[in-house]
């Protein structure tokens, strides 16, 4: 006889715990006036021994009632039980605890502890829910991905055995579900391996939008919720003007939990095969990274080695390397590894972080990838020490520095230089009477130098070797005297004049053939330099003597964050210097004038003017000029520059060449926007001195919670390496959670 117990019209309360002696899938059920818990467990104790398969399990049920007779418990209506951190939902769950079974029907959910979710529309279900038998399954998994199969076998809580079955990871169609989705993967069976992570499918097609592409026998793909899983990955295929018909067939090894390997085979009809691994290592205190590959190339055999590492020693010191390394250009450039690079660079490096402090030493070598670089004339920088110092505030509330460097360069065809170095420098700030804002500085440079084959690159002085030293003191007095005043609702505005006197010996032209130069072959006056002590990048040339520099600066601070910025400065030196190049800006007592203008009205508008004009007739010497306007849906940006003299024309040269004084040109154009699911960016550069493109670019591409496609198109006008330019186009197609598979033509 079978005694019923119902709520009442309310949801039954939760008053204790039952542990099953069955399979445990469901267990206590108490009403409110009575206990069940004593009834499924013939009045024992609620929590007697439990253990793995009969875990203290939970539930609710707006009814339940138990048949002694047949020992069927049978739960209906909002049933959730919770055990071993998972959650079953149903209609209507009975349990027979003769065959330890629990029948669960209607509406079948289990909630896994991953928050991954499996729907069902019948489900008989023992130990524990290890084991289940399903039918109209359908299982949410991560990433978006859903899995749905006519029938599944769970055993062991481990293998999923399932029949007819479809995945993806793209939403249905609001207005017609019963469409098909972008892609889906439909298959006769699967496997889904819990343990291991993975879903094998057997005798799969992938279809787009119903459609059936391509037939694969067997196909498998980690778990949606997996990141690192052996296996191959999407293959790659296309067409390239250098390698010809090409596949790509990337195989990924998990050899641990802190490592793993790509290894990747690459097939074309005109060039190769060949060979390439990434190999990937986390350690405790830091990572390392080693990617290798070689292959035939156009009859001889290339190769390139790219590596690097970083580690922790402790709270304070770090060391770390790269290591790169090619056959040649052409192989780099062939096989897209590193196309269109001009050096690679290997170091090794041991540095210190303190209170204020940094030092670094290491090691660093070159290897050129132009063919107008003689790898002989490369330097080899061994060992390079440094040491930097700021203090906190001290005497007068100043601020003190110190910087230390050393180094040894050789070259195999060239000057080889060894230098010492000490740099220090004290500042004070101070107020003036009458609202200027003063600085004091003193600084001291003191180097030694060892050189030889000074006659020949970068160098080509007279001199065969040199042993020199010389010590530069400098003093400044910097003062800013700032005005400002309310505009009203328009804002603040301020005008400041500025100016700063420099005092140090001069040094003369002797310099420029006396002391090795490595670190200051090249010198651009502008507004951002106006009022630094020596204007050269490095120390290996200094500026000297007296000299005044002076400016004018002004801001408008508008409303709403926007601001009108600009500044106009100059320099007088008390002496000529012929330590400079020729259109400088520095030769005469009187320098160029440099200036800068910024306005940026609105967060969404900026344009900035950069500019160095004859001091004599005001002819523009430098103009730099960007240009940026929109937000994150649509941008525009432009770029202009111009100088009248070309740099990159004094290397490797013995005087200054007529190039040199051949003024350059360039502007650039870019767009960027983001609407939707849509998404494009392009930029072109163009030569205005000679009127030809240098290069252009193109990314279009579009996404949604499934599949991402972009398109990339990228065309080189100029020569490298005499290859006569260069074209990439790339179609990449990415179905998220399964891959991606490309195009790619040279």
């Amino acid at each position: 006889m079978a005694e019923h117990m119902k709520g009442r019209g309310k949801k039954l309360q939760t008053i204790g715990t039952l542990v099953l002696a069955t399979a445990g899938v469901l267990g206590t059920v108490v009403a409110a006036q009575a206990q069940l818990a004593g009834m499924v467990n013939g009045g024992g104790s609620p929590h007697a021994g439990p253990v793995n398969n009969n875990a203290p399990v939970n539930f609710l049920a707006d009814q339940v009632s138990y048949d002694k007779t047949s020992t069927l418990v049978t739960a209906k209506g909002h049933v959730k039980a919770v055990q071993n951190g998972q959650t079953l939902y149903a209609d209507e769950v009975v349990i027979n605890r003769t065959t330890d079974e629990a029948t669960a029907t209607g509406h079948v959910i289990i909630l896994e502890p991953n928050g991954e979710s499996v729907f069902a529309d019948h489900a008989v279900l023992t130990k524990g829910m290890k084991n289940a038998v399903m039918a109209g399954v359908a299982a949410r998994l991560a990433d978006n991905g859903r899995l749905i199969a006519n029938g599944a076998t769970r055993t062991d809580g481990k293998l999923e055995d399932m029949a007819k079955v479809v995945y993806s990871a793209c939403n249905l169609c609001k207005t017609d579900p019963t469409a098909a989705p972008m892609w889906q993967i439909r298959a006769t069976s699967a496997t889904r391996d819990l343990e291991h992570q993975t879903i094998e499918y057997y005798n799969a097609e992938m279809e787009i939008f119903g459609v059936p592409i391509f037939y694969l026998p067997y196909m498998t793909q980690p778990d949606p919720s997996v990141r690192r899983r052996t296996g191959l990955l999407i293959p790659s295929v296309g067409v390239n003007s250098k390698i010809g018909v090409f596949a790509e067939l990337p195989y990924f090894i998990v050899l641990d939990r802190s490592s793993d390997v790509i290894v990747t085979p690459i097939i074309g009809s005109k060039q190769g095969p060949v060979l390439e691994a990434k190999y990937r290592r986390d350690f405790n205190n830091g990572v390392l990274h080693i990617k290798l590959g070689g292959g035939q190339d156009h009859g001889k055999l290339g190769y390139s080695v790219f590596s690097d590492g970083t580690f922790d020693l402790n709270q304070d010191w770090r060391a770390g390397f790269t290591y790169n390394r090619a056959s040649n250009p052409r192989y780099l450039n062939d096989f897209s590894i590193l196309p269109n690079a001009q050096e690679l660079t290997s170091n090794v490096y041991l540095e210190g972080f303190g209170q204020g402090s940094y030092a670094r030493v290491d090691a660093e070598t070159y290897q050129g990838l132009v063919t107008t670089i003689n790898q002989n004339t490369l330097p080899i920088v061994a060992p390079h020490i440094q040491y930097d110092f700021v203090s906190a505030p001290g005497l007068l509330n100043g601020i003190g520095s110190l910087a230390v460097d050393a180094f040894n360069v050789f070259r195999k065809v060239g000057t080889n230089t060894r230098r010492a170095d000490v740099i220090g420098g004290y500042k004070v700030p101070f107020d003036g009477p009458f609202g200027q804002l003063w600085t004091a500085r003193v600084a001291v440079v003191a180097a030694g130098y060892a050189g030889t084959h000074l006659y020949q690159l970068p160098n080509f002085s007279p001199l065969d070797g040199t042993n020199t030293s010389r010590v530069e003191p400098y003093g400044a007095l910097f003062m800013r005297w700032p005005f400002m005043r309310s505009a009203g609702v328009y804002g603040s505005q301020i005008v400041e004049p500025e100016v700063q006197l420099v005092a140090a010996p001069v040094l003369g032209v002797s310099q420029n053939y006396r002391i090795p130069n490595e670190d200051s072959l090249d010198l651009e006056y502008s507004d951002a330099n106006l009022f630094d002590l020596n204007r050269y990048p490095g120390i290996d040339r200094l500026e000297g003597g007296e000299r005044v520099d002076y400016a004018l600066h002004g801001a408008w601070y508008l409303p709403q964050n926007g601001l009108l910025d600009g500044i106009i400065g100059q320099s007088y030196r008390f002496h000529k210097d012929s330590v400079y190049l020729p259109k400088s800006g520095l030769t005469g007592n009187v320098s160029d004038i440099v200036a800068r203008a910024t306005l940026a009205p609105v967060s969404y508008a900026s344009l900035t003017y950069r500019t160095r004009l004859d001091h004599a007739n005001l002819t523009p010497r430098m103009i730099d000029t960007s240009l940026n306007f929109g937000n994150q849906t649509l941008s525009f940006n432009a770029g202009y520059l111009y100088t009248d003299t070309n740099p990159y024309t004094l290397y490797n040269q013995a005087s200054i060449p007529t190039a040199y004084y051949t003024a350059r040109r360039e502007i650039v154009l870019g767009v960027n926007t983001n609407i939707g699911p849509w998404s494009f960016t392009g930029s072109v550069q163009r030569n205005l001195a000679t009127g030809r493109f240098d290069q252009f670019n193109a990314t279009a591409g579009w996404q949604n919670e499934c599949t991402a496609i972009n398109l990339v198109f990228y065309k080189r006008f100029t020569s490298f390496n005499l290859d006569n330019g260069d074209t990439v186009a790339l179609v990449q197609i990415t179905f998220k959670t399964l891959g991606n598979v490309g195009f790619n033509a040279l």
